[in-house]
């Protein structure tokens, strides 16, 4: 088993309520993923500080608490294989805390880089594994070719 996790980006937003009061909000998207073949269960995601609000996507059961050191932690029960848990986090007036690791008993976790990636239709889709394979089936042919001794 393992847990890949990350996250893509944060953004900042600064309102003015009136001219004496602002308000800053920073929001990020943590990902956490089972890329393993088996259930990971017990998962455990730590952050650096106490987190304003945060969302779970897909919405399921789950537990938070402070550590002793003051760390905060999510308590997930399970993660099925390649399942993706999405913690939307709001912070007001603070800094975004850091997602310091995923523990799991299970299986080793690892921090990798996510990226926002745009999603293309079927038909492009099918364009592209189409020229993949004509390029392969070329490369294969002239190989041959060449090999063969064929002018």
């Amino acid at each position: 088993m393992k847990l890949i996790w990350g996250s893509t980006s944060a953004n900042y937003h600064s309102f003015a309520i009136n001219e004496h009061n602002k308000v800053s909000i920073w929001t990020e998207k943590f990902f956490v993923q089972n890329s393993g073949r088996k259930a990971a269960s017990k998962i455990e995601i730590v952050f650096s500080d106490s987190l304003t609000s945060y969302n779970l996507w897909t919405p399921r059961d789950h537990k938070s608490k402070r550590s002793d050191n003051g760390n905060f932690v999510i308590q997930v029960p399970s993660l099925a294989p390649g399942e993706l848990l999405i913690v939307d986090v709001i912070d007001v007036d603070m800094r975004s805390p850091k997602l310091l690791t995923v523990n799991c008993p299970d299986a080793l976790s690892e921090e990798v880089q996510f990226a926002a990636m745009r999603q293309f239709g079927w038909l492009m889709q099918s364009l592209i594994v189409y020229l993949i394979l004509a390029g392969f089936l070329g490369s294969v042919y002239l190989v041959l070719k060449i090999l063969m001794g064929g002018k």
